[in-house]
This record gives C-alpha cells, structure tokens and sequence, in this order.
C-alpha cells in the first residue's frame, strides 16, 4: 500500500503495474488513487468519462455559466467478479449526487419499474416448459442512452480530485446520468419505446412491467428486461439474431451468449441437442456459491470449525431486549449481514427464509445474541454453500401447485401466528415467502390457517395473472393445506360464526375457492407431507430419528440430484487420475525396454 497521496497530475503508468491485487472496493476517488490497483482504476475512469462526453450525450464545459444550478458527481467503485471468483473488470461509475437537486418531482416523473424475481424465476421455468434456450444482453452505461427532455437537462460537476486532460470542470447533460432521481424513468422509457418499436407484436405484461411476451412468425418470444440486462427466451435462431442486430444497432451492448450469471447469481443451463443441431435446456441451476464464500470473508466466519446441523436452534425465542440490552454498536454489522441473509434467501435458499425474516425484527434494537443467531445463519449457508435451486420440467404436475401453513402464535414476544407459503409451476419452484399475521392475532390454529391461505391465494393470483394473460388456461391452482376444517370453510356456502371478526379482505378466499370467480382448488394433505414447515418455524434437526431438515430442504432445493452429481464428478476426476497413472506407467515401461535393447545391442556388438 502507498503511504503518500500522488500528485493530481502524476501519470498512473509510474505506479504499481497491471497485476491485480484484491482488495476492498475503494469508497472514495483518493483510495482509488492509494490503491494498489491504481492503474486498472484510472482506466475504468477514463472509460466512464469518455463514454459520457460523447458528442451526443454532453457538452463538456471549463467554467458554469453564473447562476445555473450544478449538480455534484462522485466515482463508485466496484470490482467485478464472475461466479467462479475469478477477475472480469474493474467499474468505475460516475453517479450524480441526485439529492442535491432542489427541484421537485412527482413520484410518476421518478417511478421506474423492476422486475420481481418471481418473474425471473417464473421466465425459466417457462424456458424448460416450451424448450427455450435463455440468451443474455447488457446495454453498457444504459442511462446514458436515454435521451433528457430539454426543460429538464442538468450541469454536472465533476468528481473531487478529478483532473481531466483537457481542462473540462463538467459538463452539461442530454442524457441521463446515473444517480439522478428520473434517470431510471427515462431508461425504463426509452428501453419500452425500443420493444414497441421493434417488436410490436411483443405485449407488456400488465402484472408486471419489465415482462414482454408475444409470437413472431408463429414462434413464442420472450424478453424480460432488469434495469441494463435484457434476458431473451426464444426456440428460433432468426428471431433472436434478428434481435441481436436490432439491439446492437441501437444500444451499446454486450452479448453474454446463452445466460450463465444475472444478478450475482450462477445459472447453469444444461441442454440436450436435436438430430437438427438445435439444443434445448432440460434442466436449470441457480447458486450463489462464491457469494456465500465472500460473505464468510466479510464477516469473519471461521469455516475450519464444526458447521450447524440446522440454520436455527430448535425453538429459538430471542426476547424484545430491554433498553439497557441494545447494542448500538453491532447495529451495521447486524443490519449488513441480515440483508446479505435476505438477498441469499429470496433468490436461492428458501431453506433458510424463515429464519433470517425472524432475525430482521432485530435489525433496529441489535443484540450480541442476534447477531450470533445471524452468524450461524451464514455459517450453516457455508456448509452447505453447494445447494442449487434446482428447475425441471414435470409434464405430469399440475401447472401451478401451491403450498401454506401456519404456526398459531409462533411468534412469542407479541403472540402472532406466522404464515407460509410456495408456488410450483410444473413441479419448478418459482416463489415463496414467510411473515407474521401482523394484521391479526388468531384465536385459535384454525384462524391462523384461513389468514395464511387467504395470504398465500393472494400471491399466487399474481402469477395465475401474469400465465393466463399470454396462455389463457382453464386449469384451477391446486393450494395443499394441512388442515381439514380449512378446506371446509373455505368451500362451504355459509361463513362460521367462529371467522366473522376476522377482517373482510381475508374472505376473499372463498371466493376463489367456489363459485363463478373459482380458482383454486383447496386440497387437504398430512402434515408430514407439507413441504412448507421449514419456513413456519425452527424445526429440529432430527425428528423420530429421521433428518427432518435434510428432508424438508431436499424437497425445495433438489439436494438429491446435486449430490449425485457430486458424486459423479469425484469419480470421474478419480477414474481420469488412475488413467494419466496408468499412461505414465506404460511410457515407462516402454522406455526401459528401449534403454535394455540397447544394451542388449551393444553386448552383442562387443
């Protein structure tokens, strides 16, 4: 590390070279300028201020005119990483310091949408439904293609410490710049202007706006745009080079190929060809193995000790602290780590959902027992860092199953019930979730049931939407609950006396259940058979001598075929190792025969 700050104009070819040396992402230009890595960073700054000068996109400026509203920028910086761990590029991205702006916007001049990561899961289930292959496109600098209304436009200041070449102490901008409160509305509109304009045949979902779905020459297409990544599902290789052209002529992006990491996360697409040439994927694997890797790093596990058997103890009830309990100063690191947790468990790990969502209440009145509870959240991740989420096709499964249960009272400091819930499609999981009934304190386990599958109908309505929308389909969702007297309430034409204090929005369920507006068939299964009971409560880890936890947690992350697959791999290395030895052994063998014909020669010659 160097001790002195170099000088402004200093030239970054006189310090270290092109060796990359890992270390935290810089917070600021002048730890930038400290770093090791100084070289690489001062050309992915140069590329950052050289895209946003573009004739088209600024006018660069060596002084502001006297009374125009300049707008302070800062470098962020990040060192980006592939899912394997190793180096991809170093980014430095101008951001412009957006809350400094005065002005006043309404929230439908700043409102950009995203896309949840149900649709992104539900996207590649529909990819092994219909035999599409997943292709991957990132727009580079994408704000900064998206043109500013002239009433709007803005003067920039250039990052402190900063020193351009020529002189330029800003710049005024015509395009959006990252950072800026409507620059995500202006990029979510100019990428919607790109899909209407040339994909008219393609319709926007209305549960979802960053879904396009529609048919080109008879073939489905299917496009799903996250802020700058744009992922194409299509089976027709002239549907997508004609979308290859179309968005490399109008945007500057990169093409991935077939969709290998999205988000941090790895995805392993595994095909089959046709007797054609054509392949299709049979099977699709989500991991965030080097994130979890990473987070051990960050927060000092230490991963040589014995790993939990569970990601929770049995029955674990960490109390509202006192006052005089809460530790202040373990409120990042708790707040960090928790949201690291979350991040892990809406994407990948449902298995440990529950208990990171029971940890969150602490994020605000931190403990020493919380952050040890959170601890071993991500110690007991580590261990088993090699889980997939595993998705593939069951033609014989129902379209969409769903799954809900309760624990009455669960919660014991303020007595609510926790609900549960998850969605298959075709046997893929595709979303679920776990919370309090913070609405309500149910009576009894019965009223806790009804809440949660009331709660459960509502977020699998949104899918049913989103399919029915562009596949209309007659087929009902089959929602399995583990107790009777719910099924009957939900499908009898009389409401109890026992439910009427519960709140009206909760009675929708039965309407959805029968009648004219039927959509779901309630069906009752046992309780050893609910797959959701991992994400109601901290189950033990063996329950009449059976690993409850391996069994829950095989059901939703396809463990089994992983660990074949391991096993696999591991004799395949061993069988290539015996045959390179076996190789090596032979060669020696024929050398020393060569080396005693030789010598026998020589004998007879003497």
């Amino acid at each position: 590390m160097l001790l002195a700050l170099r000088d402004a104009d200093s030239d970054p070819a006189d310090f270290p070279s092109d060796a990359f040396m890992d270390e935290p992402d810089p917070a600021t230009y002048r730890q930038a300028r400290l770093s090791p890595n100084w070289r690489q960073w001062h050309k992915a700054i140069q590329s950052e201020i050289d895209g946003i000068l573009q004739p088209d996109r600024a006018d660069p400026v060596t002084a502001f005119p006297p009374g125009s509203t300049v707008l302070p920028s800062k470098f962020v910086f990040k060192l980006k990483k592939l899912t394997d761990g190793s180096l991809d590029k170093f980014k430095a991205r101008c951001t412009t310091r957006g809350d400094m702006d005065r002005t006043f916007y309404e929230e439908a001049e700043t409102f950009a949408p995203t896309p949840q990561l149900t649709t992104f899961r539900l996207l590649l289930a529909l990819c092994l439904k219909h035999r599409h292959m997943p292709y991957h496109y990132d727009v580079s600098q994408a704000f900064l293609q998206a043109l500013i209304p002239e009433d709007e436009r803005y003067y920039v200041r250039f990052p402190k410490g900063y020193i351009h070449p020529k002189g330029y102490v800003g710049a005024y901008m015509k395009k959006a710049l990252y950072g800026h409160r409507t620059s995500g509305r202006l990029w979510s509109e100019t990428a919607h202007r790109f899909m209407t304009d040339h994909y008219p045949t393609l319709s926007r979902s209305t549960y979802d706006e960053c879904l396009y779905i529609g048919w080109i020459d008879t073939q489905l297409f299917i496009v799903l745009i996250y802020v700058d990544d744009f992922i194409v599902a299509c089976a027709d290789e002239l549907s997508r080079a004609r979308f290859h052209i179309d968005i490399m002529s109008t945007f500057q992006a990169t093409y991935s190929g077939v969709l290998n990491q999205f988000l941090q996360l790895r995805v392993d697409v595994q095909t089959e060809t046709l007797p054609t040439g054509e392949s299709y994927p049979t099977r699709i694997e989500l991991s965030h193995e080097r994130s979890i890797t990473d987070l051990c790093a960050k927060f000092s596990i230490d991963t040589d000790k014995q790993p939990p058997r569970s990601p929770m103890a049995e029955g674990l009830s960490l109390p509202i602290p006192p006052p005089d309990a809460i530790d202040r100063s373990i409120e990042t690191p708790l707040r960090s780590l928790i949201y690291s947790l979350l991040w892990l468990a809406r994407t990948v790990r449902p298995d440990i959902y529950y208990h990171v969502t029971y940890l969150a209440q602490f994020c605000h009145q931190p403990t020493v027992e919380a952050l040890t509870a959170a601890k071993r959240i991500l110690h007991y991740a580590y261990s088993t860092r090699e889980y997939t989420l595993g998705m593939t096709i069951d033609s014989a499964a129902p379209q969409l199953t769903a799954f809900c249960d309760s624990d009455h009272a669960g919660d014991t400091a303020t007595r609510n019930s926790v609900s549960g819930y998850c969605l298959y499609y075709h046997g893929m999981l595709i979303d679920w979730w776990s919370k309090k009934q913070k609405s309500c304190t149910a009576l009894h386990s019965t009223e806790a049931e009804y809440v949660a599958m009331s709660e459960a109908c509502t977020s699998a309505l949104a899918i049913y939407n989103t399919l029915t929308e562009f596949f209309p389909s007659a087929e009902h969702i089959t929602i399995n609950v583990d107790n009777s007297a719910v099924q009957t309430l939900v499908t009898q034409r009389a409401l109890s006396s026992k439910l009427k204090h519960i709140e009206v929005r909760y009675h929708a369920v039965r309407n959805w259940c029968q009648g004219p507006l039927r959509k779901f068939t309630p069906v009752w299964i046992p309780t050893d058979d609910n797959q959701f009971d991992i994400f109601t409560k901290a189950l033990p880890i063996t329950k009449h001598g059976v690993p409850i936890i391996d069994k829950f947690t095989a059901r939703l992350l396809d463990i089994k075929d992983r660990r074949v697959k391991l096993v696999e791999k591991l004799r395949a290395a061993e069988a290539q190792k015996l045959h390179a030895q076996q190789r090596q052994l032979q060669q020696q063998q024929r050398q020393d025969q060569i080396v005693l014909a030789s010598l026998q020669r020589q004998n007879l010659i003497g």
